[in-house]
């Protein structure tokens, strides 16, 4: 076999790379067997040194490729320079299991590698605040020099193993396509104040329900606005298919006082069981409704409140509308104020 065909994927962590390094930032590969070809029942170990998932390497030597308003081969010694040998996250060796026997989707198969890029490297002193960048393959080659196939991927790798020569077949990526990591450089990401949320019961009178009390409390030293009710916007890490861990929030939050209390996002777990009785899909929450991209992202201002320092924004339902149809028992409560 001349060649064997791996199908490659790459994505940016997040869209945004913070100079500052508050928020840590990686290129994500998946690495997936998937060749019909592919019939060995072993485990692939591949040396990354010096091929696409050596990233600095990688781009000094045209092997991956940047496009967009800025590119990052001004500097190609640089680059060569900072080779993954230097990088403190540094992983030398990438197992690939076979794909014989193999039950699972194939998208649910993939070796996922990620090169972090840390603020005090090389690579991180060409980004350029206020510049966009997007990385791609510059090809089907990988540029992987040694791999070879193995009985026990568990075990690490033996010095005679590893001075052996590399099986003979190039690897190559399957798709024309892998994607790209794209991504803007900012000086420094603005991060959220902490805003600390509370609930408690407030007992039935003769005259009153029993009631849950949910405040919310702006620790930081100015004020903050919040966004009640709409789509909210996050940035959140990706993986090489989307978003990492995809939440469907609440169209409403428990601080609306003119939405029904049905239609928050509560969760509430029978504490005897252990099961989620309310919540999680057990009850319909309303309806998000589709949008298109040219709908302006930003919230209207009738969807915001203003959260002051240190003063607790309260608000008081009826927890009956919240149990209701629920069995007796102990019942654990959590909100979504996202």
């Amino acid at each position: 076999m001349d060649a064997l065909m791996i199908h490659t994927l790459i994505q940016s962590r997040y869209p945004i790379f913070d100079a500052s390094g508050k928020l840590p930032f990686s290129i994500i590969f998946g690495l997936c067997r998937n060749s019909s070809d592919d019939i060995d029942p072993r485990a692939l170990v591949v040396d990354i040194s010096g091929s696409v998932l050596d990233v600095p390497y990688a781009l000094a030597n045209k092997l991956l490729k940047s496009h967009g308003i800025n590119t990052l081969h001004s500097d190609k010694q640089r680059l060569k320079d900072a080779n993954i040998s230097t990088s403190p996250s540094a992983t030398r060796f990438v197992t690939l299991p076979s794909p014989v026997g193999r039950t699972k989707h194939y998208k649910e198969c993939f070796t996922i590698f990620e090169y972090r890029i840390d603020v005090d490297s090389e690579l991180a002193s060409l980004l350029q605040p206020g510049k966009e960048y997007s990385i791609k393959l510059a090809s089907r080659d990988l540029g992987i020099k040694w791999w070879t196939y193995v009985d026990e991927p568990q075990l690490p790798l033996s010095e005679e193993q590893i001075s052996q020569p590399s099986e003979s077949a190039k690897l190559l990526n399957s798709k024309p396509s892998a994607g790209h990591a794209a991504f803007t450089v900012v000086d420094s990401l603005p991060w959220p104040p902490e805003v600390t949320t509370r609930m408690c019961i407030i007992p039935a009178t003769e005259t009153t329900a029993e009631l849950l009390e949910i405040s919310m409390t702006n620790t930081g030293p100015l004020p903050l606005s919040i966004q009640v009710q709409g789509r909210q916007r996050f940035l959140e890490p990706q993986s090489i298919f989307g978003p990492e861990n995809p939440q469907r929030t609440p169209s409403h939050r428990p601080l609306e006082t003119e939405t029904p209390v049905l239609y928050f996002g509560f969760l509430v777990t029978n504490i005897s069981t252990d099961e989620i009785v309310l919540g999680d899909g057990k009850r319909r929450t309303g309806c998000i409704g589709l949008t298109s991209g040219k709908v302006d992202p930003r919230p209207r201002m009738q969807d915001l409140i203003t959260l002051e320092p240190g003063q607790p924004l309260v608000r008081r339902v009826d927890l009956g509308g919240i149990v209701v149809g629920l069995e007796d028992g102990t019942f654990f409560i959590v909100i979504s104020t996202s």
